[in-house]
């Protein structure tokens, strides 16, 4: 019995921050668009597009301290799920979107983050556009694949509630 209420509370918990993951993620993606547009959005605005990106890398940066503790919570759920169940598709989407969330905290950001330190020149090379670019695609794949996990995670402890286990 106490088994089944520390489980309950810890998937209502890995509920809980998947969504607020889901939510920071959508919220980034739309403060995105105006930090990078301040200076056409706020008459009298003086900012380049590298100081936006510092911004922007200031917004990601605490993101990302949620997204690794998501992360910890995702292996731990799922490691815990995989040995006491036979599911085998969840507990892989749920690392899938570990090492995404891995991928994105400690190797795009931090490559970033150095390259704006270097100064607008290191952000100017096609190297950094590429890398830039994949970040932007590991975040969005981030974003559908947290989604899949709290839908299939919700129904799966839905369904268990109205069967009554």
């Amino acid at each position: 019995m106490l088994k089944t209420k520390i489980y309950a509370s810890f998937s209502a918990l890995y509920l809980l921050f998947i969504a607020l993951s889901i939510g920071l993620i959508l919220a980034s993606a739309f403060s995105a668009s105006v930090v990078f547009r301040g200076a056409s959005l706020a008459e009298g605005l003086d900012i380049t597009l590298f100081q936006s990106g510092i911004l922007m890398t200031q917004i990601f940066i605490k993101v990302n301290f949620l997204l690794n503790i998501l992360a910890l919570l995702i292996l731990i759920y799922e490691l815990i799920t995989l040995q006491t169940t036979r599911q085998k598709f969840i507990p892989l989407l749920g690392f899938i979107n570990a090492i995404l969330i891995l991928l994105f905290t400690l190797y795009y950001t931090p490559y970033i983050i150095e390259a704006q330190t270097i100064g607008e020149s290191a952000i100017e090379t096609l190297e950094f556009n590429q890398m830039h670019q994949q970040s932007e695609l590991v975040f969005k794949t981030l974003l559908i694949t947290l989604i899949l996990l709290f839908f299939t995670r919700f129904f799966g402890i839905f369904n268990s509630v109205c069967k009554g286990k």
